[in-house]
This record gives C-alpha cells, sequence and structure tokens, in this order.
C-alpha cells in the first residue's frame, strides 16, 4: 500500500529517523536492541515505498475471485449475481494490470520489487493456503480448461476445498501443536 501523498512519506521517515537517532543517544550501549530497531526501521522503509506482501497477495486476481465467491454464496441472490460479481472482477483487474504496465513504460523505477524480497513474504505465503485463495485458483483453472469444461466440476471442486478446509481448520483448533 503506496500512501496518497510524499509530503506523509516524508513526515514518516523524520519521524523514524528521529526516533532512531534519540534511541541511539539514549542507549548507548544497546547495540543489538539498535540492530533490531533498524531491522524494523528498514521493513517500515519498505513497506512505506512498496507496500506488503500480504497486499499484493490480497490484490492478486485468484484471492479477489475467492474472496467474491464466499460473499456470494451466503444466499441465493448471491449466487445468482455471482457470475456478473466474478466478470466485473475480472474486468477490472485486467483494466488496473494495464494501467500499472503502463505506468512502468512510463517509469521502470516504479516497478514493484519480486514477491521474495518483501520483509514479511513468509506471512504472506500462509494467505495462498486460505480458502478464498484455493477457491479462486480453482475457479482461475475451469477458466482456463479447454472449451471452459472446467465448470462442470467446478460447484464439486469447491465443496471439496470448503470441505478440507473446515476439516484442516478443526483439526488445527483439536491440535494447537501442529
Amino acid at each position: 500500500m503506496i500512501f496518497d501523498t510524499a509530503q506523509e512519506n516524508e513526515n514518516l521517515k523524520a519521524q523514524l529517523s528521529k526516533l532512531n537517532q534519540e534511541f541511539e543517544t539514549n542507549n548507548p550501549k544497546s547495540k543489538s536492541a539498535n540492530q533490531r530497531l533498524q531491522k524494523i526501521n528498514a521493513d517500515l522503509y519498505f513497506a512505506l515505498n512498496y507496500g506488503t506482501a500480504k497486499s499484493r497477495i490480497k490484490n492478486q486476481l485468484t484471492y479477489k475471485l475467492g474472496q467474491a465467491m464466499i460473499a456470494n454464496s451466503k444466499s441465493l441472490l448471491g449466487y445468482i449475481r455471482m457470475p456478473y460479481v466474478l466478470s466485473y472482477i475480472k474486468d477490472m483487474h485486467k483494466k488496473e494490470q494495464i494501467a500499472y504496465n503502463e505506468k512502468i513504460k512510463a517509469n521502470p523505477s516504479l516497478k514493484l520489487p519480486p514477491l521474495e524480497s518483501y520483509p514479511d513474504y513468509n506471512e504472506a505465503i500462509k494467505l495462498k493456503n486460505h480458502l478464498s485463495y484455493k477457491l479462486g485458483e480453482v475457479l482461475i483453472n475451469a477458466d482456463k480448461s479447454k472449451l471452459k469444461l472446467g465448470y462442470l466440476t467446478l460447484w464439486f471442486k469447491c465443496k471439496n476445498i470448503t470441505k478440507e478446509h473446515k476439516d484442516n481448520h478443526k483439526n488445527s483448533l483439536n491440535n494447537p501443536n501442529h
């Protein structure tokens, strides 16, 4: 998530720098604490400029579609409305991608770094095991299938994924060690 104004960015950077200087002045013997603070400082600076890996995963089409599937599966009207909502999300995502690619062509320095370079990368990978992500993945694979025949089994695959997710969630609650 990139902040709205450059002024807010500069203010936050100045505050972080000031806090870091105060910390060094007040605790000159606390080298390990200072190193931890510098790491947090670097992570915050990175997040201010590029956002977080979690936000990038949540902004992927896969996750967005899965969230919409879950939200619209709670009522009959939701099921009726779902194809339109999913189509709209897909179209908007495509427009966002085109706009991003045009920005990159105009100014290559705006290109986001690889997901692996984000400080919260390992936490973001866990999002790929969320129900939203898995349902979106199944939907995209169904759409990519030959002659769109994947849609014939989509409902059954979604039911299986939902059942597995519930079972895994129950198991994780019963076995807190895993």
